[in-house]
């Protein structure tokens, strides 16, 4: 999957302005039986960018739980590279 989001002119194709952030998440997948810890990296109201450690393990659909404000949202993966990947809100 490719790793950059550009359009023809090199541009940014997302449809909403992305946030830096830094904050603890959990994936969630499996019929909601298994979990992974991960950072966001960045975000905005279609999508985040994800850090985790191995992002070719997680399924192309998942839910990723924010605990700051208890938040679940439906995603599926956009991008995935060595250690991070970029999803879309589906919700």
């Amino acid at each position: 999957m490719n790793h950059m989001l550009t359009n023809r002119s090199g541009g940014d194709k997302r449809s909403s302005q992305r946030h830096r952030v830094l904050q603890q998440a959990f994936v969630i997948f499996n019929d909601r039986q298994s979990t992974l810890t991960c950072r966001v990296r960045n975000l905005s109201d279609t999508g985040c960018c994800l850090r985790v450690s191995n992002p070719a393990l997680l399924p192309d659909q998942f839910i990723i739980q924010f605990p700051v404000n208890l938040r679940e949202r439906a995603c599926e993966v956009v991008w995935r590279s060595t250690d991070k990947m970029g999803v879309r809100f589906t919700d």
